[in-house]
């Protein structure tokens, strides 16, 4: 799989009492990493993002996270099941590996709230990378 990513700039408010940047907005972080990637394998289909769902959300906090300096977010990988999408994620604040993550993603029906088929757009999107 070709690599995805995305450049954060840390804020000073996103820290905590210790330097460190906040454990909830790397989350956040992963969310934007993971709807962006989303959105490029989406291209101009006019998918809906607001029909995702997380599931499951796995974060190892490898390294100190500072304010200060970029961080730069990836997916690194990406499986799609019949109504999910599993992506694994790393962070990384210059040449040190801060973060690391899963996030599984279901795909629903926003009118009825049920589980729905990953549109073939995304799959064959993600074949292609």
């Amino acid at each position: 799989m070709k690599e995805f990513a995305v450049t954060i700039s840390p804020r000073f408010y996103e820290t905590d009492a210790l330097g460190h940047i906040n454990n909830a907005t790397i989350a956040a972080w992963f969310e934007v990493v993971r709807l962006r990637f989303i959105d490029t394998l989406a291209g101009d289909s006019g998918m809906d993002t607001r029909s995702w769902i997380l599931a499951s959300l796995q974060i190892d906090f490898l390294d100190e996270t500072f304010y200060g300096s970029d961080v730069t977010g990836k997916v690194v990988d990406a499986t799609i099941g019949n109504s999910s999408f599993t992506l694994h994620c790393e962070m990384s604040q210059g040449d040190r590996l801060t973060v690391r993550g899963k996030a599984v993603l279901v795909h629903m029906d926003v009118a009825s709230k049920k589980p729905q088929r990953v549109p073939d757009v995304l799959r064959d999107s993600l074949a292609a990378r």
